[in-house]
């Protein structure tokens, strides 16, 4: 499932395809992806001739601010946003090129002398594709993102002390802190030796500011494994698993050298070390 740095990378795809780009020609080859009740003349309407002003991403989600005949007509910038779901990605074709497997929504853009055809595939279908002339609920109740700089331990601590569940549910929490997912809490807890089953409230501040820093540290380590147009997951067939402790169930510790044990936590799986992290 895509979690905070492979939506991060997705945006840093897009604003590399799209930023100042013009949206030529839609299609949307699968009309399930679009948000309840709109319709595919609708979002064809909404996009085609737009410019994209910029990409921005919170949490898991991604916003396109565009500017074009809609902003006119409405009064304001027009949004589109896209949530990945459990298996979306976005990539970048020649616009000539075939139909890609699972493809849901094309945008044929053009920036400068060159065209693109950008593709949303998704062979799960959990995706979202929403067009909107303002930020939509789900946008605006998420927490702060872990790589926001203004980030504060102290208001993090605050928010953790009012919650009794465990940390690794917490952190799963969108309003929380927003795109932590299980893979990215599960390494994150290990290396900052906290036990995933521990009440939220326990954490003390000192181990707040260490368990944020192995959020962030654990983000920017899984960035760096990304490269070339397209996300890999490291679910899909072929791939290999580049993390610590996540799917190494039963396998030694890194630390102690004592079997990693797997738990369910809110419904995710949840593998850990009891000897290591207290």
């Amino acid at each position: 499932m895509p979690e905070l740095p492979e939506v991060e990378y997705a945006r840093r795809c897009l604003h590399t395809w799209m930023h100042h780009a013009t949206i030529e020609a839609v299609a949307v080859e699968d009309a399930r992806i679009l948000d309840d009740g709109t319709s595919v003349r609708a979002v064809v309407r909404a996009l085609e001739g737009q410019r994209v002003l910029e990409v921005r991403r919170r949490g898991k989600w991604l916003r396109l601010e565009l500017a074009g005949t809609l902003s006119r007509r409405s009064g304001g910038a027009s949004l589109l946003f896209s949530h990945l779901g459990m298996t979306g990605k976005w990539v970048a074709d020649a616009p000539d090129a075939p139909a890609r497997r699972f493809e849901k929504v094309r945008l044929d853009v053009v920036k400068g002398r060159r065209r693109r055809s950008v593709r949303y595939l998704d062979p799960r279908l959990f995706g979202r594709f929403v067009i909107a002339t303002q930020d939509l609920p789900a946008w605006t109740a998420l927490g702060p993102d872990p790589l926001d700089d203004a980030l504060d331990p102290v208001a993090l601590r605050e928010k953790l002390g009012r919650r009794s569940g465990p940390i690794k549910a917490v952190l799963l929490d969108q309003t929380v802190l927003a795109g932590v997912g299980n893979i990215q809490a599960t390494e994150a807890l290990f290396y900052a030796r906290i036990d995933p089953r521990r009440s939220a409230k326990s954490i003390e501040s000192a181990e707040v500011k260490k368990l944020l820093r192995e959020i962030r540290a654990s983000i920017d380590r899984t960035l760096a494994l990304q490269e070339g147009p397209e996300i890999q997951y490291v679910e899909e067939a072929g791939a290999t698993n580049p993390f610590t402790i996540y799917g190494r169930e039963k396998l030694p510790c890194p630390r102690c050298k004592r079997p990693l044990q797997k738990m369910v936590l809110a419904g995710r799986g949840t593998v850990f070390c009891p000897h290591c992290q207290r």
